[in-house]
């Protein structure tokens, strides 16, 4: 789930995925690549509009890690895609910006060599169609690891 600010103070609600996959170089930091898109219809004036946020993030990652869990921070840059489409043929704006996203989260392991991840939380900072936006991603979800423990 993402959190948006929008132009007319309001807050919008956003569902979508999330794929991220980190390269530990060692037990404490690692890199990590994330991938996300968010979509929400809205009606602005009984007219549907369907927006989305596709976005795409690299950065280092900072982990502390127990038997029982690994907590982590990241601090993330990249570009985001922004487009609003309104139903049935209205105007299609869209805007591909850099972006950047700070936060962390915990994971817990499972028995059978899994993880997961009991919470995710990261700000987002885009600056879509020329509006500085401030959003709050929330995610959950599972962790498949690969490779030896370092």
């Amino acid at each position: 789930m993402i959190t948006t600010y929008t132009p007319q103070h309001q807050y919008v609600n956003m569902n979508g995925w999330e794929f991220s996959a980190t390269e530990n170089r060692n037990r404490w930091f690692g890199g990590t690549l994330d991938i996300s898109g968010y979509y929400k219809t809205p009606q602005v004036l009984s007219t549907d509009n369907r927006e989305q946020i596709y976005s795409i993030f690299y950065g280092p990652q900072f982990s502390y890690r127990k038997p029982s869990r690994t907590a982590f921070a990241h601090i993330l840059f990249g570009g985001t895609h922004t487009g609003v489409t309104v139903l049935p043929t209205g105007p299609h704006p869209s805007d591909f910006t850099f972006a950047m996203a700070v936060g962390g989260g915990m994971d817990m392991p499972l028995k059978n060599g899994t993880t997961i991840r009991i919470l995710q939380a990261d700000y987002l900072h885009t600056n879509a169609l020329g509006i500085a936006q401030n959003n709050f991603r929330l995610s959950a979800g599972i962790v498949f690891n690969f490779g030896t423990a370092k």
